[in-house]
Order: C-alpha cells, then structure tokens, then sequence
C-alpha cells in the first residue's frame, strides 16, 4: 500500500491516521467497498465503479462526503502524488460512530481512498473446486459488496488448503454464485453463461464489462439460475474481476478443460486488454472497440 492516502476530503499520510475506536466500520464491519484498477496512471472504468459503491452505500444508509467529479478528482489527485502509474485504488465509505458504543464524536460516515501496486499475477492457469459454504441468496444484503466478507474468505482459505486456487460457491438452492473474490462464465456451444444477480452474486464490474464485449461481438451470452453440473459440461470456464481481469481455468476439480482450447475466454481477454490501453467506456452505452 502507498503511504498517502485521502480521507474526507483530504490527503494525509496513512501511518498516522487515526479512526475513532466507536467507528461502526470497525465495530461491525458496517461499509462498502471497490476495487479499481489504475492503467497508464488513470482510474479504469471510475464511473462503473462510483455507480455500484453509491448504489450500495444507500444501502446499507452509509452517506458518502463526495460526488461522482469530486471522488473522481480525488482519485487522480491521490494516484500521482503517490506516484502511482499502474496499479489499484481502493475506496472504502463505512458508518461513523453507531450502535450503543459512542464517544460523541461529530462526524459524518467516512471514506478512505487509498493506492496499492499491481497483485501479483498466480502463475499458470487456475484450478477451482466447490466450497462447502453457501451463499443466502434471500439475505438483507446479497449481492452488496461489503467490507465485512469473512464467509468468503474462509472459503477461499479452504480451497488453498487442499491446494485450489479459487472456489466456486453455491447458493441455498444449489445455483451458482460466483467464486469467492469474482464473477464466473463458462462456455456451451457457442453460448456464453453466467449467473444472474438474483443468485445472490456481486455484480462485478469486469463481469459487466466481459458481458458488453461478448454482445458487442455477436455472443449469445445467457444470465440465469444454474445447476454446478454444468461446469461439467463446460468446454471452457472462466473468472473475472477487477485483480484477475480475465483468468482462464484449468480444471474445476476432476474436470479438466483445454487453455489452449479457450478461444471465447480469449477472445474476450484481449478486447478488455484493449480498453484498458486506452479505449473509452460509456457507462450509459457499454464499451466500445
């Protein structure tokens, strides 16, 4: 993490930062939060991202201090006074002082934006397997990308144990969500599938985004409720998110697919490496090439 970071409005250094102990984001883990990558020293995709993080702060009744161009500016502000050419930003909105536990501290709910470096790239292509943990698809807040995301941690923890790279995990039902950290599509056919939101998944930006480019290239993308038997059936799954972008999977447990083989993942890896060169996303038309 770099050391400047901006809070409420202003740039300080984060090591001497200091959140008040009564902060209902550190008591109860009440915030939202995302992930957003920086190219060539720009935000990628800001509006996409500024859209779903104040969708979600409604509601969860977390009220964000800045507007879309004042976030945006702040934003750009903080990535070059850290010197921040390629990397990711991270914007966190979380309640003050809340609940029973107060000092009496007058202030409105809090927003950090700070920058990190680029993740580090897993090596080869990925290897999935089912969690045990379900997602409650009928939960307050399904679907809200929240701070407070232990269960999906714990999920991934339990897929590296046994030596996976990423879990797929299930609702009440049975459908799949998505993996523990990213949106999930798989190829029949022709025919490009991921599930839909009332699975309980986070709509992910990369997921948006891969889905406008499969459209924009005549795919015949399906969104719906699905059994994890057809993962089986798969000739070729992929994941997405704002860290992986696009990762091809190896194998879903047993099942193996062909990398080589992956020509939509593909496809669609190298349009999204294009706009993150330079082209433009319209967040009311989709993307264009």
């Amino acid at each position: 993490m770099d050391p400047l970071i901006h809070h409420n409005g202003s740039v300080v250094d984060g090591r001497s930062l200091g959140i008040a102990p009564t902060s209902g984001g550190l008591l109860y883990g009440w915030g939202v939060f995302t992930t957003i990558r920086v190219y060539n020293g720009k935000p990628f995709a800001f509006a996409y991202h500024w859209e779903r993080l104040t969708k979600h702060a409604e509601k969860l009744r977390i009220h964000i201090p800045l507007d879309a161009a004042q976030a945006e500016a702040a934003i750009e502000s903080l990535i070059r006074a850290n010197a921040r050419t390629q990397g990711r930003v991270r914007i966190t909105a979380f309640k003050s002082e809340s609940g029973s536990w107060r000092i009496g501290r007058d202030l409105e709910d809090e927003l950090l934006i700070f920058t990190a470096p680029e993740p580090k790239k897993p090596d080869g292509d990925l290897a999935i397997t089912i969690s045990p943990y379900r997602v409650l698809s009928t939960a307050l807040l399904a679907g809200v990308k929240q701070t407070s995301m232990l269960e999906h941690l714990f999920a991934l923890d339990e897929a590296r144990s046994r030596g996976f790279g990423e879990a797929v995990m299930l609702n009440e039902r049975g459908e799949i969500v998505g993996a523990t950290a990213a949106n999930i599509f798989w190829v029949e056919g022709d025919e490009v599938f991921t599930p839909s939101l009332s699975t309980g998944c986070i709509a992910g930006i990369t997921r948006r985004i891969v889905h406008d480019l499969a459209i924009d290239w005549k795919l015949h993308v399906v969104e719906g409720s699905f059994p994890v038997t057809r993962l089986l059936s798969a000739r070729e799954v992929f994941l997405t998110s704002t860290l992986r972008e696009i990762s091809i999977v190896r194998n879903f447990d047993a099942k193996e697919y062909q990398p080589r083989q992956a020509r939509i993942a593909k496809l669609l890896s190298r349009q999204f490496q294009s706009l993150t060169r330079g082209d433009t996303i319209n967040p009311t038309k989709g993307v264009k090439r």
